[in-house]
């Protein structure tokens, strides 16, 4: 029964709210259509050509830009004078050993050389590359072996194979580099044997000779770098100091800095230095610098950059396979079907101190926010069952009197949009520096402590001060669409906030540089939800039923376009369709019988496929992760794909059993609650349903949402989990509200009120 000063709801007449209810699905395949039709069709790939300028790719590991100087390491200093920027290494494992680096150079997507695994994905000691013998790689076969029974599709030998088909003469100086260019049965063709590192100036000659006698690719292993102090146990640490050994890596890429002068002048080749594997356990962003021509024309200047990461000055080793194949058989040839993208400059306009801080500053934050990330969700879980805690006590009792509980239900009314407000501004905390107070993991947390709590109080105040804050589902909207506003202007404008974030993308561990995430994707969906239920409440109560509809269908459809064409999220849509979808057919009135649950669900397939589909039709340059994996789907290799992502779900729940079983009856708890909140004698929010028609659909649409999340995303355990913390604040400060405004004079159900003398027909439970 509602409340006597509620709106009666008026009747929805049947066959019209069905069909208004339904149109957002037909708006979204159209734009999904209208996409496809807007891109440019797919050109033909280009013909084998003799490519552009010589390439000469020095490769190495454990190198930072934390390691390089003017004094210790001049050459690698030098190179910022063209473009520099930083590698994401991580491969098969979270560290990537100097075997890992070359194999995915010769295959263009993540390759190890070791066969073991572990439920940590830490690998054992990293075993040096093996030196060619008789022209032909000795571990080859077992490389093969170990990367056909992964799940990433790799092929050794792909790079090795298309120079070879293409008649490019190549030369291999040191073992990593015959890794790197070993074609599929392991064959080497033009191979220098031995240590680099030992002889610099001699690797100098071998470059030189070579580029003088026609090779338009050459490849050198200038050694690696191993931090003693960050090995696995069972690694013997070198006898050198790490500073020593990066200066033996600056040696040879001088010797190949004045080779390459001496062959074809500076400028005419293009240099690249990389480094392409960790120095020990600890994931880290690596050195990476080019000069010289690039793919598409023009020369290597500012900071570099690929279309697989989209992040100015992060690249991925997987992108130095698809550069090599640009540079030497021109256009996009041998680059289509690979995970990577060729490494590009931009931003040419920086200094060199500015470029040089841009790069130290992306490691620099990716290291600082590690070791944070875990104690904040544990900090935050905690901390939230504690309000849970004070929200049931202070909603049963009624301390000091009428004006005291007033007073309780204000302050908690607050602590709860508090709350509501940390998601956003985890994100909105990397508009300041805060990796750079000190170098201490104390010294990070008690920046980036004080970085969120200064927009929590913005956006809290926002919430709170604004006109919005006398209705119970003010807070609830405002703060769901600052989360979802803040999300979707970082995904338009390049990610930059969500990177290195504690709710954000880690650029070292390589799962997605840009749009949105799992957790990013929950929060974004979340937060446009309870917008759409704020603002389509008051129409519902005013008795403007089409209004609302149309409200959910138009919202609908922005979360849609922002999360999977925006946010490059293919497991995004075919939760966020269907919640607003339901959200529409209750808001209409209309009953929801199975056949109805089908339309939807079809609907949902045709509207992803039409995205993927127009987002795969778009030039190579402008696709995102949704029209890559038709590709893949064209390729043959969806299913590895899918396999991946389901054992990485699946090692989640079962690697954590007990903080699974806990997540799990915790869901369920909540859904209850939410669904059949009178049988656990939650009466206040009963009573906020009653008062608010669009509160129950906008409940049960969110648990569809997460659910269905939940289900279709790798790491999906975190989709309700990071779901429910922004949103069950936000219905702990709407039911405060409702209290406040139960116990107000002259409010329904207040003492006084036409409604007082009628019995409540929710009693609270007993205390």
């Amino acid at each position: 029964m509602l409340p006597s000063s509620t709106p009666a709801r008026p009747p929805a007449r049947p066959g019209a709210p069905a069909r208004a209810a339904l149109s957002a699905l037909t708006a979204l395949a159209a734009l999904a259509v209208l996409l496809g039709l807007a891109a440019p069709a797919r050109a033909a790939a280009p013909a084998p050509s003799a490519g552009g300028a010589p390439l000469v790719l020095v490769g190495f590991s454990g190198v930072r830009w934390q390691d390089v100087s003017t004094g210790a390491t001049p050459a690698l200093a030098s190179m910022v004078d063209g473009a520099i920027g930083t590698v994401a290494v991580r491969s098969v494992f979270t560290a990537a050993c100097p075997g890992d680096g070359w194999l995915a150079l010769s295959a263009g997507r993540r390759a190890t050389d070791s066969a073991g695994t572990s439920a940590e994905h830490v690998r054992a000691a990293c075993a040096p590359v093996a030196d060619v013998v008789d022209g032909a790689q000795p571990g080859w076969a077992e490389y093969r072996r170990i990367a056909a029974a992964g799940t990433f599709g790799a092929r050794p030998g792909l790079l090795g194979d298309a120079l070879a088909a293409a008649g490019t003469r190549t030369l291999a100086v040191g073992p990593g580099a015959g890794v790197a260019l070993a074609r599929s049965d392991g064959r080497v063709d033009g191979y220098v044997p031995g240590a680099p590192a030992a002889d610099p100036r001699a690797v100098g000659g071998y470059v030189q000779d070579a580029l003088e006698s026609g090779a338009r690719v050459v490849v050198v292993d200038a050694g690696r770098v191993r931090d003693p102090e960050d090995l696995p146990a069972d690694e013997e640490p070198p006898a050198a100091a790490v500073a020593e050994q990066v200066a033996a890596v600056d040696a040879v890429v001088a010797a190949v800095q004045q080779a390459v002068a001496a062959s074809t002048g500076t400028g005419a080749t293009t240099l690249i230095a990389a480094s392409i594997a960790d120095a020990g356990r600890t994931a880290h962003l690596q050195f990476a610098a080019a000069t010289g021509p690039q793919p598409g024309g023009g020369a290597y200047d500012g900071l570099l950059g690929s279309r697989s990461t989209r992040q100015t000055g992060i690249v991925q080793t997987t992108d130095l396979t698809p550069t090599v194949l640009a540079l030497a058989l021109g256009g996009d040839h041998g680059t289509r079907g690979l995970v990577g993208a060729p490494v590009t400059s931009t931003d040419a306009g920086a200094s060199a101190a500015q470029r040089e801080e841009k790069v130290r500053d992306l490691d620099a934050a990716a290291q600082a926010v590690q070791p944070l990330v875990a104690p904040f969700f544990s900090t935050w879980a905690a901390s939230q069952l504690v309000l849970y805690a004070v929200a049931t006590l202070a909603l049963r009792r009624a301390w000091g009197g009428a004006r005291g509980r007033r007073r309780v239900l204000s302050w908690l009314r607050a602590l709860a949009v508090v709350y509501g407000a940390v998601p956003a501004s985890t994100f909105l905390a990397n508009t300041l520096p805060w990796w750079r107070a000190g170098d201490s993991t104390g010294t990070h947390l008690l920046a980036v402590t004080g970085a969120v709590a200064l927009y929590v109080a913005a956006v809290t105040a926002l919430a709170l001060l604004g006109p919005w804050r006398r209705h119970p589902l003010g807070p609830l909207g405002v703060v769901g669409a600052v989360t979802a506003a803040v999300l979707a202007v970082d995904a338009a404008t390049g990610s930059r906030l969500i990177t290195s974030s504690l709710n954000g993308l880690q650029p070292v561990v390589a799962g997605r540089f840009y749009g949105l995430g799992n957790q990013q994707f929950a929060l974004f969906a979340t937060g446009a939800l309870l917008l759409t239920v704020a603002v389509a409440d008051p129409l519902l109560r005013a008795g403007r039923r089409r209004a609302a509809v149309a409200v959910v269908a138009v919202l609908g459809v922005v979360a849609v376009y922002v999360d999977g064409v925006l946010g490059s999220d293919f497991g995004g849509p075919p939760a966020i369709i269907p919640a607003f979808g339901l959200l529409a057919l209750f808001v209409a009135g209309v009953r929801v019988t199975w056949r109805r649950v089908l339309l939807i669900g079809a609907g949902t397939v045709l509207v992803l496929a039409a995205i993927s589909v127009a987002d795969w039709l778009r030039p190579v340059d402008d696709q995102t992760h949704l029209g890559r994996f038709v590709q893949t789907l064209v390729d043959g290799g969806a299913w590895q794909v899918v396999e991946r992502k389901a054992a990485q779900n699946l090692r989640i729940l079962v690697g954590n059993w007990i903080l699974s079983l806990v997540l799990a009856l915790a869901a369920v708890f909540i859904a209850f609650v939410l669904v059949r909140p009178r049988v656990l004698g939650v009466a206040v929010l009963e009573r906020a349903y009653d008062r608010h028609p669009a509160l129950k659909p906008g409940c049960t649409a969110l648990l569809v949402l997460l659910a269905v999340g939940f289900a279709v995303n790798d790491s999906g355990a975190a989709v309700p989990a990071v779901g429910a913390m922004l949103a069950v604040p936000l219905l702990i400060a709407t039911c405060t509200r409702t209290l406040e405004d139960l116990g107000s004079p002259g409010s329904p159900g207040s003492p006084g009120s036409p409604a007082a003398a009628a019995p409540d027909p929710h009693p609270p439970a007993p205390a």
